[in-house]
């Protein structure tokens, strides 16, 4: 069986000016606000006054057999469930079925206010914009299917991330796991796709310049050791996971809390953002030149639906209130019990590469890890939809941001990963007939 990958890359920055997102303008005049929150003045009031690093759609485009997939990776906070489907459409008219798209956000908070979801973004946002650019990049990609043999390695780096939620003893998830496409006539390798979960957080709220945090170093390291290869950066389970503070020996959180007291108080910057970058891409260039051969094999992906609790009323009006939403993302979700989002997996030659929406934490992407269905399993988190953090029953912990910060009751962690874990049991099934 032929396989074939193509990989693009298309600039989606928009106009300087632009309402930037990743730091929303909470309410902290509430009674009720978390405690860790009481003093924090993080949040951005400011529109973007320049680019330090363009924003991104970068596509890997695979085929095998004729069945043609499509990973996109986008510099954005978030998609949207309706902006992910716009792509899926777009595509089908070039011979890429919906369940063989994915779109993984990089969740930078320095991008913009794509979804203009808050309160005082007055200006629009530039969806329409970026959603050519990623169907721009992805059609591209589909054009430049050339022969490949495809390879997978997985690099471990320990030290650059910390459990925000535990510095010290909490999970993290190491692994780099690395798909790497070689061209079988010249060994150059055409594209390399990898995967990590940090929160893209060195820069703070003060910095007013569009940017891919840390993926846009590691992206030009990584493409620089492979003699311009392309490079799709795709975040993982990382919704409780931040970058370390340098020295990173001393595990502290990159992001230091904000009291009356210290206000006002930043952290981490451009020199820590290439910190990491570069040390990210020197684990993913060990990774991908010990990748051994995937067998060749049809394409396989799936969508399912999967169903999560949302908070009582009450608690529900909280969060929404807290955030600062505007009335059009307060009506979505209001009279409702549960909110119906999307799994996916792409079966790529045994590979299972998972697509988990919102901001899982760290603890189920390890489970779906160990549930996938197969030695080489790779999760990835902010794809295809955003319903914010979806948390272990254990981490619902008054007086803390993410407990507040999310429309999801308990149980939503358990719903989704068993949603995802489902499809896998699926494409295992139909793998075998």
């Amino acid at each position: 069986m032929t396989s074939r990958a193509g990989f693009a890359s298309v600039d989606i920055t928009p106009p300087v000016g632009v309402p930037m997102s990743g730091y929303p303008d909470v309410r902290l005049d509430l009674e009720w606000a978390p405690d860790a929150m009481k003093g924090y003045a993080g949040r951005r009031r400011q529109v973007s006054r320049g680019v330090h690093d363009p924003l991104l759609a970068t596509a890997l485009a695979l085929e095998a057999d004729g069945v043609r997939a499509v990973v996109v990776g986008l510099d954005t906070l978030a998609v949207s469930r309706a902006f992910t489907a716009s792509a899926r459409e777009a595509l089908a008219a070039h011979g890429v079925a919906p369940e063989h798209v994915m779109l993984c956000a990089s969740h930078t908070h320095a991008g913009p206010d794509l979804f203009a979801w808050w309160e005082g973004t007055e200006q629009a946002a530039p969806v329409q914009q970026t959603l050519d650019g990623v169907v721009r990049a992805a059609v591209e990609a589909l054009a430049r299917l050339e022969p490949a043999e495809l390879s997978f390695g997985e690099g471990s780096l320990e030290y650059v991330s910390v459990n925000r939620r535990d510095e010290i003893g909490g999970p993290i998830d190491p692994r780099v796991p690395v798909l790497r496409a070689t061209s079988p006539e010249t060994g150059a390798t055409i594209a390399l796709l990898v995967a990590f979960a940090c929160h893209p957080v060195t820069l703070d709220y003060a910095n007013l310049l569009f940017s891919a945090d840390y993926v846009a170093p590691f992206r030009d390291a990584l493409s620089a050791g492979f003699a311009g290869a392309g490079v799709v950066f795709v975040n993982g389970a990382a919704g409780n996971l931040n970058p370390a503070r340098f020295p990173y020996e001393q595990r502290a959180n990159i992001y230091i809390p904000q009291t009356l007291e210290n206000f006002p108080v930043y952290w981490g910057g451009f020199a820590d953002a290439a910190r990491l970058g570069r040390s990210l891409a020197g684990e993913a260039l060990k990774a991908a030149e010990r990748a051994t051969p995937i067998d060749a094999a049809p394409i396989r992906g799936r969508l399912g639906p999967a169903r999560l609790p949302l908070k009582q009323p009450d608690d529900l009006d909280r969060f929404l209130e807290f955030m600062s939403f505007r009335e059009s993302y307060r009506e979505s979700l209001r009279g409702r019990a549960e909110l119906e989002t999307e799994v996916q997996v792409l079966d790529l030659g045994g590979l299972r590469l998972f697509g988990l929406p919102g901001e899982p934490f760290v603890e189920l992407g390890l489970e779906l890890a160990r549930r996938g269905g197969g030695d080489r399993v790779v999760v990835t988190g902010f794809a295809n939809d955003d319903v914010r953090y979806v948390m272990t029953p254990d981490a619902y912990v008054a007086g803390q941001y993410e407990t507040v910060g999310t429309p999801l009751a308990s149980g939503s962690a358990a719903a989704l990963v068993d949603a995802a874990a489902a499809l896998a049991e699926i494409v295992t099934a139909h793998t075998r007939q």
